[in-house]
């Protein structure tokens, strides 16, 4: 649905885009992680065909963004990091205007604008003054007019920048939605715990290339293993999970507290599997047992650690 090949993007300082490369499948939902400066909104400007690249190719639901740039605005929804609003325009008028600019002919538009309303929960503010709206509503209403079209792909930089919790929660609730929906969507923010709750999978970008999401390098110079994290819950003496902690390579105690333990593993899913088999022949009674790899922040840390914030 969107493919990104070698582009380059320099503006004066040497800022921009630097070989960058991205493929995004159908129905994905993907962040687009990195420093201020890496890229990300340059990249998002490019395949919303807003600024041309200066070498590479990038093209979005089979629509070169070069060539065929209105068949490319046709696909897509584009919310920019700094959105503009008409504040002096009632709800209803502000999705009218753009159902106009889209170029949609009765009835598509009066369904459209229904449609919009009723996804972003606004059908009984519709009269109000856009600057009656507090900013988690108005950015519904910002994601409401970006969909009056029907977009195959949605490109948002910064939606939830300046979004109190509850807001975030429900525009999180609302990209879900879309993406269950079928709608591809390709999303830049710095608040790591939305994307993780969100994206099915997330891109690393730093000073215009791509990051490789790794682990560090140990002293010796080589990869170290990848690791998973085991949260262990159970009843009873902590010393059986004791024995078997010892007598696994590689395992650390992370947290201890009564009927708790946080266990780093060396490996994957299939040596939590092995772990979890020990505890219970060992005869620990496990009430509860997650084991996951690192979260979204770890690996930004890891990914991003040597360079300047």
């Amino acid at each position: 649905m969107i493919e990104v090949k070698d582009i380059h993007k320099i503006f004066r300082g040497g800022r921009g885009l630097k070989g960058f490369s991205l493929n995004i499948e159908t129905g994905e939902l993907v962040g687009l992680v990195g420093p201020n400066g890496a890229g990300k909104t340059t990249l998002i400007k490019i395949l919303a065909t807003l600024q041309p690249a200066d070498s590479g190719s990038a093209a979005v639901a089979n629509f070169n963004v070069s060539t065929a740039p209105a068949s490319v605005r046709a696909s897509v929804g584009y919310l920019p990091d700094v959105p503009g609003v008409y504040q002096d325009t009632r709800v209803d008028e502000f999705l009218e205007f753009f159902a106009d600019a889209f170029r949609l002919k009765e009835p598509r538009r009066s369904a459209a604008i229904e449609r919009a309303l009723g996804r972003s929960g606004l059908e009984d503010r519709k009269h109000d003054y856009v600057e009656q709206l507090s900013l988690g509503w108005k950015q519904r209403l910002l994601l409401a007019k970006i969909l009056l079209h029907e977009p195959k792909v949605l490109l948002l930089d910064e939606p939830a920048t300046g979004l109190d919790p509850l807001a975030r929660l429900n525009l999180r609730e609302q990209l879900k939605q879309l993406r269950a929906e079928g709608i591809t969507v390709l999303i830049s923010s710095h608040i790591l715990a939305d994307l993780e709750d969100i994206c099915t999978r997330v891109v690393f970008i730093a000073d215009g290339k791509n990051v490789i999401d790794a682990q560090p390098p140990s002293a010796a110079g080589e990869a170290l293993p990848a690791a998973i994290r085991c949260q262990i819950d159970f009843e009873g003496a902590a010393a059986a999970a004791d024995s078997v902690i010892a007598r696994t390579a590689g395992a650390k105690v992370l947290e201890r507290k009564d009927g708790r333990l946080v266990v780093e593993l060396q490996g994957g899913a299939n040596e939590a599997s092995a772990f979890l088999r020990d505890l219970l022949a060992t005869g620990v009674t496990v009430v509860h047992f997650d084991a996951r790899g690192p979260g979204l922040e770890e690996r930004y840390r890891r990914a991003f650690a040597d360079r300047p914030s």
